[in-house]
């Protein structure tokens, strides 16, 4: 019995070792007329591993990085400097205007807001009065608002292109946020143009977000404005190009 035992197990051993030397033997090995192919288990057991540090990050079919992840890994250091702070744009500074000025305040920065009431990027952008604001105060840093009264403007690229991109070019190489609208409906692309149009981890969407609005329908808040504020004050922080103590 027990020489039937040992027979049986000196067969097995005998296998595995064959199947061992097969498994690394790089060609197969022919037998007669056919050839047995190796194992794939040693090629598996040898070749790097792909796990951990050594995989390799996937990217889009076309090469592209997302746009957030661009920002991360562009983004300057926080900047924690006294500013002058310019915040250009429509009635909704009324209601952002008095929180950011408490940021401000709170982390030394100075703080002037101008508000063009009914503004819209084309009645900015067919004057020079942002340049002339940049000139009398001469801001480190600049917070746009603009949109709400544009929300609805069919064929807006060919209607507000050009006076965006008039008001870009007034601000320059100042580091800036463009705080989007609070839509309380969809816009006709509106918030897609400035997107697209502002330099990388400047645009701040706030279409989305849940706001209590006034009695108008239209703007938040003043309670609701506070929290937007912070909101966008956080982000300047953790995810804008440029961002700064607040």
């Amino acid at each position: 019995m027990k020489k039937s035992i040992a027979g049986v197990v000196a067969i097995l051993l005998v296998a595995l070792i064959v199947f061992g030397v097969l498994s690394f033997w790089p060609d197969g090995v022919e037998v007669g007329s056919h050839n047995m192919k190796t194992a794939s288990f040693a090629e598996t057991l040898l070749s790097p591993s792909e796990s951990g540090a050594d995989k390799k990050t996937t990217t889009k079919s076309d090469g592209s990085v997302s746009a957030e992840k661009k920002v991360q890994q562009g983004r300057q250091p926080m900047d924690t400097t006294s500013k002058t702070i310019l915040f250009i744009g429509d009635s909704m500074l009324e209601g952002l205007g008095p929180r950011l000025a408490a940021y401000a305040s709170e982390n030394g920065h100075t703080l002037i807001n101008v508000i063009w009431y009914s503004s819209t990027t084309e009645i900015w952008g067919r004057t020079t009065r942002l340049k002339e604001r940049i000139d009398e105060f001469h801001p480190d840093y600049i917070f746009v608002c603009l949109g709400a009264n544009e929300l609805f403007v069919s064929d807006i690229k060919k209607k507000r292109q050009k006076y965006l991109d008039n008001m870009l070019s007034q601000i320059g190489n100042i580091p800036y946020v463009w705080i989007g609208p609070p839509n309380w409906k969809p816009d006709t692309g509106i918030n897609d143009m400035i997107q697209e149009s502002v330099a990388e981890g400047s645009f701040y969407l706030s279409n989305g977000e849940h706001f209590d609005r006034a009695k108008d329908g239209a703007h938040p808040t003043r309670a609701s404005a506070a929290q937007w504020c912070d909101r966008v004050c956080k982000w300047v922080m953790e995810k804008s190009y440029h961002p700064i103590k607040l």
